[in-house]
């Protein structure tokens, strides 16, 4: 399955970059990942959608993921997610992908992910720095709190 933009997976779904008529959905699937994923807003992804794919499959996205660019030298896969029902037909994998070449195309060298399910991106060629385990973050009290309070809602008040 290539990840080429616009292209039709066998299954019948289309990789694409969202659009702003994607927003509710993007949120809706980040939402239910809301265990695995750092919350977003909805301004949020409308900043981040020149950099966000999606999956649709019958007319419905069933998956999402952001390259969120830092620098023109580092860029991280951020909110991907692929529904449960249509989970392990190479979804992540593609938009993943989709991702890698959108570095690629920038010229950003180095792409990081902060994932509890490493083998997934092991098998994606992503690999520890420097023998490095953990993701360490400090976070602002404040922050977390608000954070709490976007779990409750992921509308952020739009």
């Amino acid at each position: 399955m290539t990840a080429t933009p616009g292209r039709a997976a066998a299954s019948g779904a289309t990789l694409r970059k969202a659009t702003s008529d994607d927003v509710d959905a993007i949120l809706d699937i980040i939402t239910a990942h809301a265990e695995q994923l750092l919350p977003r807003h909805a301004h949020d992804i409308v900043a981040l959608l020149d950099t966000f794919w999606v999956v649709e499959e019958h007319g419905r996205l069933v998956g999402c993921c952001c390259l969120e660019v830092y620098s023109p030298k580092i860029a991280e896969v951020r909110s991907l997610a692929v529904r449960e029902d249509a989970r392990g037909r190479g979804y992540g994998a593609m938009l993943v992908e989709a991702a890698v070449q959108e570095a690629r195309r920038r010229h950003i060298p180095q792409i990081l992910v902060v994932t509890s399910n490493v083998e997934f991106f092991s098998r994606l060629n992503f690999q520890t720095c420097l023998n490095e385990k953990y993701a360490l973050f400090w976070e602002d009290p404040a922050v977390q709190r608000e954070r709490a309070l976007v779990r409750l809602d992921p509308q952020g008040g739009s």
